[in-house]
């Protein structure tokens, strides 16, 4: 190894273990470059990055307390200040394949386990370096946004046969220039010949993203199925099947794409953002709950940090709560909207949220069951006063609807939806919006005394009341046990069918499966029981 041959690049090193920086400052003076700044903590490298150009960044995933190194080179990637003429390399101790799939997807430039020889990490910087240095007028193009100046410049050296060591990486550029440019007819052509030649991973996702784009679904459908199986594009294809999915309103078969795909890569803020907002269409209330949790976990010390995060998970632990009937769970779940309430105040206690916590202290009280200091917080509520932020005006209108104030409830829903119509909403959060004005439309009443009153008209012997109420309480908590068990009773008691033999069929399985796979208290389980010994004949043997 020549350690007199000097290299002017310059290279920052962010890593918080000074055992870990002396390595790294070793091996890069063994390899002759002299320009090294270390930075030991994140702030420390994020001024540095808004100062200085480096031409590489070797990044640590274990920065000790606070923000750790996905945080900090998603902020350095999302901010703008790694350039495309900055190389990345990624290094870490760490390599549970959720952090694995989480950077990849990130991009950097190369990704290093720990421990490394210093060869490897000769052979990482200089492909790196030679590939920033060599297309430094087409990623200053990328830079400046100029993508027609970069395409004409990809062209050109593509025509250049002295650079056919480029060749792969340029049309890979070319290609997700295309895209960008939202030209998509030239892009489908563009991939076609690029697979015609060899099966490039990318020419294939490139491919499906201008199938979305051109209506072409079933040509879309049949690519992800198969890019499904190969684990460099699994990730790729879960995303894009969950979005197909929810086109066509399959939205349970799209919510497992997401969950599949947040297992392998949970960091990822926007597919939890999407996971969340299908599992309350799905009124997955735990699901909800779990990518609402994942999401303050995962961006807590992050750019993204937003008081909107902490609100949600409160939202989420009261939604899943109401549709709960465990005492326990009931009071774990209390506690969590509690906590996030507090850590709410704690860290952002500059911001004005009065409204919304006095919107979910007011929630909480009638998860509590203290229906009338609920409504005594909210009764002064402001409804027309301008919409901020959609989920709080939501959340305002599921509250307002819970205690009881129906018409000021479907007002904001109406006003909301307004709103959404001037505005470029997220689909999912619009589908979700509407679902919403409509169930509770047809509810009248809280979730929890829908059921409530559904059992005072089936003692009553009002069969077709109680039927249509317990079918909608199923409908809004399709995973509630109790609820379950109230619906199949109905059906399998009443003396007149309720609904169609094919529909009645449905709801037997369906409730079926939901008792049979939840814990049941004692009173449920003997009354599942004698119902089942009284309406169903065993199965013959024969």
């Amino acid at each position: 190894m020549e350690s007199s041959l000097k290299r002017n690049e310059r290279i920052l090193i962010i890593d918080e273990q000074s055992l870990s920086q002396s390595y790294l400052r070793f091996a890069l003076d063994e390899l002759g470059y002299q320009d090294v700044t270390i930075a030991d903590r994140p702030q420390i490298a994020l001024n540095l990055c808004r100062e200085n150009h480096y031409s590489l960044i070797i990044c640590s995933y274990n920065q000790g307390t606070g923000k750790d190194g996905y945080q900090l080179y998603e902020e350095l990637k999302f901010s703008g200040l790694q350039k495309h003429t900055t190389g990345i390399i990624f290094i870490s101790a760490e390599t549970d394949p959720t952090l694995v799939h989480s950077v990849i997807e990130l991009q950097p430039d190369e990704f290093m386990a720990k421990p490394f020889v210093i060869k490897d990490l000769q052979v990482r910087i200089e492909r790196v370096l030679k590939r920033k240095e060599q297309l430094r007028p087409l990623y200053q193009l990328l830079d400046a946004h100029n993508y027609p100046a970069a395409l004409l410049y990809i062209d050109q050296q593509l025509s250049d046969v002295a650079q056919r060591k480029w060749f792969p990486l340029l049309l890979k550029l070319k290609g997700d220039i295309l895209l960008i440019e939202q030209q998509f007819a030239d892009a489908e052509l563009f991939f076609k010949a690029m697979l015609a030649i060899q099966p490039f991973s990318w020419a294939k996702m490139g491919l499906v993203r201008c199938y979305l784009q051109l209506d072409k679904e079933a040509q879309a459908f049949s690519e992800l199925e198969t890019m499904l199986v190969r684990s460099d594009s699994r990730l790729f294809a879960l995303d894009l099947l969950a979005e197909l999915e929810f086109k066509q309103q399959r939205y349970q078969e799209a919510q497992q794409h997401l969950i599949n795909a947040a297992e392998l890569a949970p960091r990822n803020l926007l597919r939890q953002q999407k996971l969340l907002q299908l599992s309350r269409l799905n009124h997955d209330y735990e699901v909800q709950y779990r990518a609402a949790k994942d999401m303050v976990k995962f961006a807590r010390y992050s750019i993204f940090e937003q008081p909107d995060l902490y609100l949600n998970l409160a939202r989420a632990s009261i939604d899943f709560a109401l549709s709960s009937e465990d005492e326990e769970q009931n009071s774990r779940l209390n506690r969590q909207a509690t906590l996030s309430l507090q850590s709410l105040q704690k860290q952002f206690a500059k911001h004005d949220l009065s409204e919304q916590h006095q919107i979910l202290q007011a929630r909480l009280l009638y998860l509590q069951d203290h229906k009338d200091k609920a409504k005594a917080l909210l009764r002064d509520l402001d409804i027309n006063s301008p919409i901020h932020s959609l989920e709080d005006a939501l959340d305002k209108a599921k509250a307002l609807h819970e205690i009881g104030l129906t018409d000021a409830s479907q007002q904001l829903f109406d006003q909301i939806s307004q709103y959404c119509l001037q505005q470029n909403t997220d689909p999912m959060f619009s589908a979700y919006l509407q679902q919403e004005k409509v169930e509770r439309k047809q509810m009248q009443q809280g979730p929890r005394e829908l059921n409530n009153n559904a059992v005072q008209m089936y003692q009553r012997g009002h069969w077709e009341q109680a039927f249509n109420a317990f079918s909608l309480a199923h409908q809004v908590m399709p995973k509630n046990a109790g609820i379950a068990l109230n619906l199949w009773q109905t059906i399998m008691t009443s003396p007149r069918a309720l609904c169609s033999a094919k529909e009645q069929r449905r709801l037997q399985l369906e409730c079926q499966q939901i008792i049979e796979n939840s814990p049941l208290k004692p009173e449920q389980k003997r009354r599942y029981d004698q119902l089942k010994l009284k309406f169903q004949h065993p199965v013959s043997s024969s």
